[in-house]
């Protein structure tokens, strides 16, 4: 059985690994796609990011600009990301809580609930329509743009002040080429450590 060292060299060593395949596999995908070749399955794509490949799967989709317009890969792997991520920040409570500190002192983990940005969200726009149509709703509707991504179509708007943020968001998931709508998600790491001695 290995023990927590040889699994901690282990692990960061198979998620580049298979990040990078994941990556590697949608650009080859969007390759068959383009020359009409013998195409890779939806299934194996997604289960590539089911097994650890999600953060490849997801740059894949961006860059190569890949699997865009199918809701279970717009909204499949933002939520298999957001599961492994959760499991991770889990597992890392969990054993945080079971270590001790070599001075004796015990990091205590948070437990919070997730919460989102009260005024900023995330959209997702096909690159194919462009930006075009999401600016014009933009100033229409008097938003302003927080961040505009390079690296995928997307941008973070802060909604206008007159407007809540879930009409705000129903109203830009109407916006022609916007293919996803969502909450600018906050994740808390860990909340200020409370030192403890522990008592032996």
């Amino acid at each position: 059985m290995m023990d927590s060292a040889t699994v901690t060299h282990i692990v960061p060593v198979y998620l580049s690994a298979i990040n990078v395949a994941t990556f590697l596999t949608y650009g080859l995908d969007k390759w068959k796609a383009k020359h009409s070749h013998r195409r890779i399955r939806e299934t194996a794509l997604l289960m590539l990011a089911v097994v650890g490949g999600s953060v490849g799967a997801w740059l894949g989709k961006a860059v190569w600009r890949h699997k865009t317009r199918h809701a279970k890969f717009c909204y499949g792997i933002p939520a298999i990301l957001i599961l492994q991520v959760a499991l991770v920040l889990l597992v890392s409570c969990k054993t945080g809580k079971e270590t001790t500190h070599p001075v004796g002192v015990i990091a205590q983990a948070s437990e919070a609930a997730p919460e989102h940005s009260p005024t900023v969200f995330l959209v997702q726009y096909d690159p194919e329509t462009g930006k075009e149509p999401l600016l014009e709703a933009i100033k229409k509707y008097e938003a302003t743009i927080v961040y505009d991504y390079n690296m995928m179509p997307g941008m973070a708007l802060k909604k206008p002040e007159h407007k809540t943020l879930e009409e705000t968001m129903e109203y830009f998931r109407t916006v022609k080429g916007v293919i996803n709508v969502e909450y600018d998600h906050i994740i808390r790491l860990t909340d200020p450590v409370k030192p403890r001695l522990e008592i032996k």
